[in-house]
């Protein structure tokens, strides 16, 4: 007999709905990651539904990256979504994009050339001047978390790549290079992986991800670096600590603060001419919303 809780006959909630908070109310306070939540059938014996109103429970869980389903074994609790930032950030850029417990940063390469033009126009270099260019990977055991590809131009650090780049590049810059880093821009939207994320994630073409573009910069104004970071939708969450600024900080707020656009991304967030960061803008962009960072 299941210990789940009893569902309301003639409740305006549908049936359907009232399996899923039920469902969710037994995952959360009685299953562990990776436990085995009861198969359709089992659902469908012990509360006399039909087996297309447990699916559609089941199915809701799943969109919401509580449950996973695995062919042939059944639907299975999936571990807690990570934060970004991380509750844990000791430093005003920290995205949990670093190794720990059971996270692995791997670099898959580098290279110190002259980016693609817009990139350059960004990181404000002049013509032919050259930036580094780094490409990491975030695992989770066999699973491929998040990528990232960013550029820091070679007079900023000319000695980048001889650091150990699965460190957080915020913090080699800084202990490195003696850098003070003092404000980031954020931008976050949403697409479906092209093939090369889906090759770099290992996934499915046109899997939702969450992609995050920061600009970071020293108090000059100067940039130092530029990131696009693919985190894959259904292992993440974004936390967001809100308090009413005062003073001078409220007014910097109203002027630059966060921003949200609903609808076709701008023309700095449209289609990229470098073909590794190609096919975005026509990729299911669902919005973007924008943010600045301080130290």
């Amino acid at each position: 007999m299941l210990d789940l809780p009893q569902l309301r006959e003639g409740a305006p909630t549908p049936l359907w709905l009232q399996l899923k908070h039920a469902l969710r109310d037994h995952i959360t306070f009685h299953l562990s990651p990776g436990a085995r939540i009861p198969s359709e059938t089992e659902l469908c014996r012990h509360y006399g539904l039909a087996r297309m109103t447990v699916r559609q429970a089941i199915t809701a869980l799943v969109n919401e990256g509580l449950v996973g389903r695995q062919q042939g074994r059944g639907s299975f609790v999936l571990p807690t979504r990570l934060a970004i930032p991380p509750s844990t950030g000791a430093h005003f850029l920290d995205d949990g994009f670093e190794a720990g417990d059971d996270l692995k940063v791997q670099v898959v390469d580098t290279a110190l050339a002259v980016p693609p033009r817009w990139i350059s126009t960004r990181l404000g270099l002049a013509e032919e001047e050259r930036a580094h260019k780094v490409r990491v990977t975030l695992s989770r055991q066999a699973d491929v978390l998040a990528s990232r590809t960013l550029y820091v131009p070679e007079h900023v650090a000319p000695s980048l790549q001889e650091a150990e780049l699965t460190e957080p590049i915020h913090r080699i810059l800084e202990d490195r290079f003696g850098l003070e880093l003092a404000t980031a821009e954020e931008t976050m939207r949403m697409i479906h992986a092209d093939q090369l994320r889906a090759t770099t994630l290992r996934i499915a073409p046109e899997t939702p991800l969450i992609l995050l573009e920061r600009m970071v910069f020293v108090e000059t104004g100067e940039p130092v670096e530029y990131a696009r970071t693919y985190y894959r939708a259904e292992h993440y969450r974004f936390e967001h600590k809100l308090a009413r600024p005062a003073g001078d900080d409220a007014a910097e707020v109203a002027a630059n603060g966060r921003r949200h656009h609903v609808g076709a991304p701008d023309a700095a967030g449209g289609a990229d001419p470098d073909p590794e960061l190609s096919g975005e803008a026509g990729d299911g962009t669902h919005g973007a919303a924008s943010a600045r960072r301080r130290a």
